[in-house]
């Protein structure tokens, strides 16, 4: 990635960029550079990569690097070759053969018609990039060493043992929703900036997106001993990528996260280190007087986030399914006590779909009414919950501190059968972003329509 200046009183100006083959390159103009290719146009006001307003070149003006757009904009070509509008957005270019990349005004080069580039002033600055490429999800991000004794003890999974294997975006059956282009998701995120583009003291960064997760069982358990009981584990280790599915950065990674979901159970206490006292080898004895524990919450979600975060996540595991379609709660993002014309705002760049920003969990609905289930088994954890935590690295807590985090799957079957092969889920995140002497809660809601590939 570079940045270069154009001039405009000067013609093809190389970028300092050699184009590969077959490689796509993204060039962008950034806000802020104005010139002009004729000061007695636009009332002698210079203007930005779109060209004059209003002055476009006629088509028999052939000095000019491309007619019949308008005058003062800004072209590219490569390797000499045919030119291009790249104007005030982002342009793309694939070269079969590759070579320069030449960047200039669209003006009068050679002077034909008038003063030319003579009477030309001001430049402007453009961002040149690789174009991102599509993440292969086609292998899991996780995977167990094999082991045929001991076994994944799945039994005592229940129907957890449905989340084992990788969950990716995928067109619903017979329709052309659902993948990585159309992905039932969505995300509502802010972001503070004080800035005087940002009067509100905060932006926002909605989209869709497409991920990858995939989840494993280890081949034991992690007892926990009280003395006279014990409480095990049962445990799916757990990775996730997220990427966008829309706006300038597609297909690049925006989120990445692993963690674990924890089953607990409440047993004996096995005498000695390995339930045979002092003896050697393994047994099935207990201690005197042994008492299963007792406790509130017996399922757990710890959840590791590249930002600095930390979560422990506690709800109950019913283990059984419900017939028929959840009825999906809506999730408002909306904060108070700040204002939010931004959310109900269309822009392309932050706020993509006002009417998902409105309800993210609309996605979850929309893509049930395209194919509804027969019956689904819910998972709800918060870190509200029992003895659940957050916690946050210093610039986290100064900035966008998390103070809490609730989350749901559904997992979705379509026969009528434990064989579940769609997973959705709904998380909010809680944000306290300090804005003008005061503290204001946010909602970050991200929600997605999964399905299972492997």
């Amino acid at each position: 990635m570079q940045t270069t200046t154009v001039q405009a009183n000067q013609s093809w100006q190389s970028a300092g960029v050699a184009i590969p083959s077959g490689v796509s390159v993204t060039i962008a103009y950034q806000q802020g550079g104005l010139w002009t290719a004729d000061p007695h146009t636009n009332e002698g006001l210079p203007y930005d990569a779109n060209g004059c307003p209003g002055v476009v070149v006629p088509v028999n003006q052939t000095s000019y690097p491309i007619t019949g757009v308008q005058m003062g904009a800004l072209v590219g070509r490569v390797a000499g070759g045919a030119p291009f509008l790249i104007g005030d957005s982002t342009y793309t270019v694939l070269s079969a053969t590759g070579g320069a990349l030449e960047l200039c005004i669209n003006d009068d080069l050679t002077g034909q018609y008038g003063a030319g580039l003579a009477d030309n002033s001001g430049s402007l600055t453009v961002f040149i990039y690789s174009t991102n490429t599509p993440p292969d999800t086609a292998n899991p991000l996780v995977q167990e060493p094999s082991q045929v004794s001991p076994g994944v003890p799945l039994a005592q999974l229940g129907l957890l043992q449905s989340l084992i294997g990788t969950w990716t975006n995928q067109n619903l059956p017979g329709t052309t929703s659902g993948g990585p282009e159309s992905p039932f998701s969505y995300n509502v995120m802010p972001l503070p900036q004080v800035d005087p583009s940002s009067p509100t003291g905060y932006i926002l960064k909605n989209f869709s997106y497409y991920e990858e997760l995939t989840f494993t069982a280890i081949h034991g358990t992690a007892p926990n001993r009280g003395g006279v009981g014990q409480q095990v584990s049962f445990t799916l280790f757990y990775a996730q990528r997220v990427y966008f599915a829309e706006g300038p950065n597609k297909d690049a990674l925006v989120h990445a996260e692993n963690g674990s979901l924890l089953l607990l159970l409440d047993q004996t206490q096995p005498l000695g280190p390995y339930g045979n006292g002092d003896l050697p080898g393994l047994g099935n004895l207990v201690v005197q007087n042994s008492v299963p524990p007792t406790q509130q919450f017996n399922l757990v979600k710890q959840v590791s986030v590249p930002h600095g975060n930390s979560i422990l996540a506690l709800g109950n595991y019913a283990g059984t399914s419900t017939q028929g379609q959840p009825v999906i709660p809506s999730a408002s993002p909306l904060p108070t006590g700040v204002n939010t014309q931004q959310y109900s705002a269309n822009d392309p760049v932050t706020n993509p779909q006002p009417a998902l920003t409105a309800n993210p969990n609309q996605v979850l609905v929309n893509a049930l009414a395209l194919r509804p289930c027969t019956n689904f088994l819910n998972l709800s954890l918060s870190s509200a919950n029992g003895k659940g935590a957050v916690t946050n690295i210093g610039f986290e807590q100064q900035h966008a501190n998390v103070s809490r985090y609730d989350f749901n799957y559904w997992l979705e079957s379509f026969d009528g059968t434990d064989n579940f092969t769609q997973l959705q889920y709904s998380q909010t995140i809680t944000l306290q972003i300090p804005i003008g002497g005061q503290t204001v809660v946010f909602p970050h809601v991200t929600a997605n329509t999964l399905t299972k590939v492997a």
